[in-house]
């Protein structure tokens, strides 16, 4: 199991740090980290955090240290495109249908009550 190092934990806590979008908050307390995983990495506040850049300056410490290269190899990875199947064209010829809910009832009028009529 891979534990990660203090030092680059550290280095984690600064990215987070700097990657903040809001003043307070109430989730992390004004870290940007709400606190570590069992393999001591990091877990960023999704609230204040600007994941998208964290992201990018990890991947960008990553590369730098060839140590962690091969733990954090998944970051790397561009993700696999599929073609997509082609739809079935009675598929296609239905989708304009308004499609109705099940078990929904009708309503049925009754008749009301006027005046001082009675009820049963």
């Amino acid at each position: 199991m891979f534990i990660l190092d203090e030092k680059h934990l550290d280095e984690a806590k600064k990215i987070a740090a700097e990657h903040r979008k809001k003043k307070r908050c109430d989730e992390c307390y004004d870290r940007g980290w709400i606190g570590a995983s069992e393999q001591n990495m990091l877990v960023l506040c999704t609230r204040c955090v600007d994941m998208d850049t964290a992201m990018e300056a990890w991947k960008q410490y990553v590369t730098d240290h060839e140590e962690l290269k091969e733990h954090f190899a998944e970051l790397f990875e561009e993700p696999a495109v599929t073609e997509e199947a082609e739809e079935h064209p009675t598929v296609q010829a239905h989708e304009h249908k308004k499609i109705h809910p099940v078990g929904k009832t009708a309503y049925t009028p009754v008749p009301r009550r006027t005046g001082r009529a009675k009820k049963i």
